[in-house]
């Protein structure tokens, strides 16, 4: 039913979802099925009543051609991607991280002081990033004080990427957080969470579509790589390319963690996995 005084929601067509699901694929690999019209209409419908369009065809020539289409794409990343995460998310993952990976990657090192390079690929709003963090923090500097390490954290959606740099979250996103890792490097203020400087200092976060392969060239090599829950948004032309330039920013030795859902069967042979308990790595030989 419809509000008195609110304007209506816009109508997406067949012809108008096909075009706007291929401007977002050339853009950004993402590719939406044909069950995911309502999806993407719901969505995009949003942010058009914010700027009163009445139709996603205005919408799409504004982020084609208008003044200000390259501002107006951030909103569009926000739109079309879920950003859903929480400290200490993959458990397994960071157990086989910290337990396995590292003491590997020590081992292989020597004793001379040696930096650790990671890459939270997809970071959203930086839980995975900071996680790392504490972990290191926590557990690793005072087992490896020759260990430094370099956490960077990438997104396509600047508006997550602003959360991650100031630190600040709600309790859900604190919510599986260890009591001890909870107290020691987390202020309460008013309901929300301030991590601490020293955690926040060890990792930055910059702009990055992975589906931009310039860019991806430009990360440089890296120890280990998380990438979860990225792949499930990309068609397998997508999804193979993407997992190729992963592969490149791997230092030989190097490992890559994908989400649980997700497979990189079919999709490289490149990889050797590893397993560990409740979970799997991909390392680059």
């Amino acid at each position: 039913m419809q509000i008195p005084g609110v304007p209506a929601a816009p109508k997406m067509t067949d012809q108008m979802f096909r075009s706007m699901r291929e401007f977002i694929y050339q853009n950004t690999g993402i590719f939406f099925q044909d069950n995911k019209k309502y999806l993407l209409e719901g969505r995009l419908g949003k942010r058009l009543q914010v700027l009163d369009i009445d139709d996603f065809d205005r919408y799409l020539q504004l982020v084609r051609f208008g003044s200000d289409r390259i501002a107006e794409m951030k909103f569009l990343y926000d739109a079309v991607t879920i950003n859903e995460t929480f400290f200490f998310r993959n458990e397994p993952q960071f157990e086989a991280f910290e337990r396995t990976l590292i003491p590997k990657f020590v081992e292989g090192k020597g004793s001379g002081r040696t930096r650790l390079r990671v890459w939270s690929a997809a970071c959203s709003s930086g839980e995975e990033a900071y996680t790392i963090a504490m972990i290191y923090l926590e557990r690793l500097r005072p087992k490896y004080p020759f260990l430094d390490i370099e956490i960077i954290g990438t997104d396509i959606s600047p508006s997550v990427l602003d959360t991650a740099r100031s630190g600040i979250y709600r309790e859900y996103s604190v919510r599986n957080t260890p009591r001890p890792f909870l107290e020691k490097y987390f202020d309460e203020v008013d309901g929300r969470f301030h991590l601490s400087s020293e955690v926040k200092q060890l990792a930055r976060f910059y702009h990055m579509n992975l589906y931009d392969r310039p860019k991806m060239r430009g990360m440089g090599r890296f120890d280990i790589i998380f990438c979860a829950n990225v792949l499930i948004y990309f068609d397998q032309q997508s999804k193979v390319q993407v997992v190729s330039d992963l592969y490149d920013n791997l230092n030989p030795g190097g490992s890559l963690f994908i989400g649980y859902a997700e497979s990189l069967h079919g999709i490289s042979s490149a990889f050797k996995v590893m397993n560990f308990p409740k979970t799997v790595a991909y390392q680059k030989e």
